[in-house]
């Protein structure tokens, strides 16, 4: 009985090092421009042996990874590294960041109205008189919306007649999101007005179809 004994605390024992040699460690990562770029980065990851788990925050551009003691910082560093170009991690949270969207031309007639998916209201009251509006909402986290803010910085840049109104929706459950009901369903997503006021909702990078609404300049 002694040893029955003596043998289940042994397992006890074992199962007891075990659970705390796994840590979890959250890293920042820079250099990305997409939620998808996290794929590349889960899946270097995960070839280290060691490595459990790797969830990605979107918003905060963290990962969590859940790993055992073996598993050292440099190791996951150049994992993240080896993703894609300019991908970098840094051990803690709270410098994750996606690179930033391009600048607009000086002079340009575009503004943000919002970057923190806070409502902005009737858009037919915000667009400009006698001109191109196009309402450019958007997340940091959306490839595809990174094209299109540069067809629209490459538009705007040789027209005096085109207004560009940015609405980060940040996610689909912002006051933004849901002030724009059901016709928001994913992004890319653009809101036309010409400058007689006729609406025309966009969905997708669809540089043509972009170009036809504008006409062509």
């Amino acid at each position: 009985m002694k040893k029955v004994w003596v043998a289940a605390a042994l397992v006890a024992l074992l199962a007891t090092a075990r659970a705390r040699a796994d840590r979890t460690q959250v890293y920042s990562v820079t250099g990305v421009d997409c939620v998808e770029c996290s794929v590349p980065i889960k899946t270097q990851l995960k070839k280290l042996k060691g490595v459990k788990k790797v969830d990605f925050d979107m918003h905060k551009v963290e990962l969590a990874v859940i790993m055992d003691d073996r598993v050292v910082d440099d190791s996951v560093l150049a994992a993240i590294a080896r993703s894609g170009p300019g991908f970098k991690g840094t051990p803690g949270a709270g410098s994750g960041a996606y690179i930033p969207f391009g600048t607009y031309p000086a002079g340009a007639d575009a503004i943000v109205l919002t970057d923190s998916g806070s409502a902005v209201g009737s858009l037919e009251k915000l667009r400009v008189p006698g001109k191109y509006t196009v309402f450019d909402f958007y997340a940091d986290w959306c490839g595809p919306c990174r094209v299109v803010d540069s067809e629209l910085r490459k538009a705007i840049e040789h027209r005096q007649d085109l207004a560009v109104r940015k609405l980060n929706i940040v996610d689909f459950k912002s006051p933004l999101a849901r002030e724009q009901g059901s016709k928001l369903k994913a992004l890319p997503y653009l809101v036309i007005f010409s400058p007689g006021g006729k609406r025309t909702d966009l969905v997708g990078d669809d540089s043509k179809r972009l170009s036809s609404v504008l006409g062509s300049h």
